[in-house]
């Protein structure tokens, strides 16, 4: 028994050490396919004994190895090691990878790689740069983080093309009505990074500059006159930085930054021919002639210098700057022109004169949305009116009041106003207004666009003064010559209704009937003194309010030098002051007409 026990344990020793051979010899041959390493000796698998073949083991499921005598013997898993070599083609080093991997998960497309960057040069620069708000500031961190720190403007040499189209544009800022002198910028002392740095954020902070004056933004319009209700059409900063360096012509980058009004450029190029040398036709502004007589011509200020020429075309373009999308359907009312157009699809469809504030109260400068037109409107009378206007002529005649047309109620009931104490009453309390009729002050029909200026457009009974020539004479408010047939218009656009239909609304329809419009229509209230009409003529009128002067002050940096109107405000009386008042007027010489003196002021004439 004790010499079987020790055969038996030899043969299993000898079966053990031949068959860790036998997978030693596999596993080498696998990895010889991938690392180019002869296979070994022929015949080592081969004599080992089918009875001596160990079970088969629960190993991991493993890619067999490509050889004809590894297909038949199962083998646990081989991870491959790290190629050795760059030759080691990819699909030969995954062979040998696990068959049923972990789930991976998709990868990003890699960033392309900087060659390039300032990044924390660039940081420190734009921290340093006091020109940039902080917004702008903000948004420039952000870009160039995004970059990597890769620059626009500069490489390892010095500026690139790119910033050397810039440069050029900066200089040709004139041509867009722009000082060049505003977008200087320091040459390049260096190719130390921080040199280029500081040229990168000094080219890319110009460029916002110029941006920014090309949408309007080198003065505040509401800083000018309180009529000027505009503001700068400025880009978002991050709108901006994306342009720059997408475009791949700077040049043309920058121009595209100015406005595309039409407009806009066809009063540029007026602009180029004038600094050319070229006359610049000037023609008057159309004003028909009333039938019978012949009416004043509106004409353009006589000898106007190339000066004078030159501010009416750089200032006009500064407003259109100001301006935001028209719209495809639109309502322009100019007001140094005393005409609004009606457009639709591009087209004039309807044109009619209008009149203005007067200097003392300027119709502003604003764009709304026109919701409401109504018919046989009542009137309001105005607070500053009531006060101004009125109180001193029913302090001579209360008959005055109803003789115009105007009633007065207080608390919702009505006063007999020639036993009513005028003299010292707080008009505040007293609601007076002016029901529906020939005489109403609105007429037949007023347009609606509400706004915190509290003007409109609407009909007026005093149709003798559109036969003038210089329209000045509301106090705010624009009035139409034939508001039926602009009711018309809009109404026969927005509802399909006819002439007829509008008629009816007037002279039969009831009292203060608002007519909502389906579809708003912009209004836009301008002061353009210079425009190219449709044979390409420069035209030319007066500047009325003084607007020009205002913003050719700002554009020059000059705000100081801006004078205002005086406005006409208007705080109601203490009954002290109105006691005063009262006296003072008593003293006065009554007027013979005190009913015509009620009229002439608040229609006019």
């Amino acid at each position: 028994v004790r010499m079987v026990r020790p055969l038996k344990s030899s043969r299993e020793l000898a079966a053990k050490l031949m068959l860790s051979a036998a997978v030693m010899a596999l596993s080498g041959a696998a990895m010889a396919q991938d690392f180019k390493v002869p296979p070994p000796p022929a015949g080592i698998v081969d004599g080992i004994s089918k009875e001596l073949s160990p079970p088969p083991a629960r190993a991991p499921a493993a890619i067999s190895a490509p050889t004809a005598s590894a297909a038949t013997v199962p083998l646990p898993a081989i991870v491959a090691p790290p190629a050795l070599s760059p030759a080691t083609p990819p699909a030969q080093a995954s062979a040998t990878q696990s068959a049923t991997p972990a789930p991976v998960p998709a990868v990003q497309p890699a960033p392309q790689p900087v060659t390039f960057t300032l990044r924390p040069e660039i940081a420190d620069e734009i921290a340093r740069e006091r020109t940039l708000s902080r917004e702008e500031r903000d948004s420039l961190l952000k870009f160039y983080d995004a970059r990597q720190g890769a620059p626009l403007w500069v490489d390892a040499n010095g500026l690139n093309a790119k910033a050397k189209a810039l440069l050029s544009e900066f200089d040709r800022a004139a041509d867009y009505a722009l000082t060049p002198g505003a977008y200087k910028v320091a040459a390049l002392s260096g190719n130390a990074p921080a040199n280029l740095a500081d040229a990168e954020v000094n080219l890319t902070a110009t460029a916002l500059k110029y941006a920014r004056h090309a949408r309007g933004g080198r003065v505040d319009p509401t800083a000018l006159s309180k009529a000027i209700d505009r503001k700068a059409q400025i880009l978002p900063t991050p709108d901006v930085l994306k342009a720059l360096a997408d475009g791949t012509d700077a040049s043309a980058t920058l121009r595209g930054f100015h406005p595309k009004h039409p407009q806009f450029e066809a009063l540029r190029q007026k602009l180029l021919k004038h600094r050319a040398g070229e006359a610049v036709v000037e023609a008057p502004a159309p004003v028909p002639v009333p039938e019978g007589k012949a009416a004043k011509k509106q004409t353009p200020p006589a000898g106007l210098s190339a000066a004078a020429i030159e501010r009416k075309l750089v200032t006009n373009m500064e407003m259109w700057r100001w301006m935001p999308d028209l719209g495809d359907t639109y309502i322009q009312s100019n007001i140094p022109e005393y005409q609004f157009r009606f457009v639709r699809g591009g087209n004039v469809v309807h044109t009619e004169r209008i009149i203005v504030g007067k200097p003392v109260t300027m119709t502003p400068m604003f764009s709304d949305e026109m919701r409401l037109v109504v018919f046989k409107p009542f009137w309001n009378v105005p607070e500053s009116i009531k006060w101004k206007e009125l109180q001193p002529q029913l302090m001579r005649s209360g008959g005055a009041l109803s003789k115009a047309g105007l009633k007065a109620q207080i608390n919702g009931r009505d006063v007999d106003p020639n036993n009513f104490e005028w003299d010292l009453a707080d008009m505040r309390q007293v609601h007076i207004f002016q029901p529906p009729g020939p005489g109403n002050a609105l007429g037949q029909v007023k347009f609606l666009f509400p706004n915190k200026h509290d003007v409109y457009m609407h009909d007026t009974p005093t149709k003798n003064l559109f036969n003038t020539s210089m329209r000045a004479y509301s106090h705010g408010c624009m009035r139409v010559r034939d508001p039926l047939k602009f009711a018309e218009v809009i109404l026969g656009a927005d509802k399909g209704w006819s002439r007829e239909q509008i008629n009816r609304l007037a002279n039969a329809g009831p009292e203060n009937n608002e007519v909502k419009l389906d579809r708003k229509i912009p209004v836009h209230v301008t002061y353009f003194t210079s425009w190219v009409d449709g044979d390409g003529k420069l035209q030319t009128v007066s500047d009325l309010y003084g607007h020009e002067n205002r913003i050719q002050l700002g554009l020059e940096g000059k705000m100081h030098l801006i004078s205002q109107p005086k406005e006409e405000k208007f705080a109601p009386p203490t009954r002290d002051e109105r006691m005063r008042i009262a006296q003072q007027r008593r003293q006065q010489s009554a007027s013979q007409d005190p009913v015509g003196n009620l009229f002439k002021s608040l229609f006019n004439f």
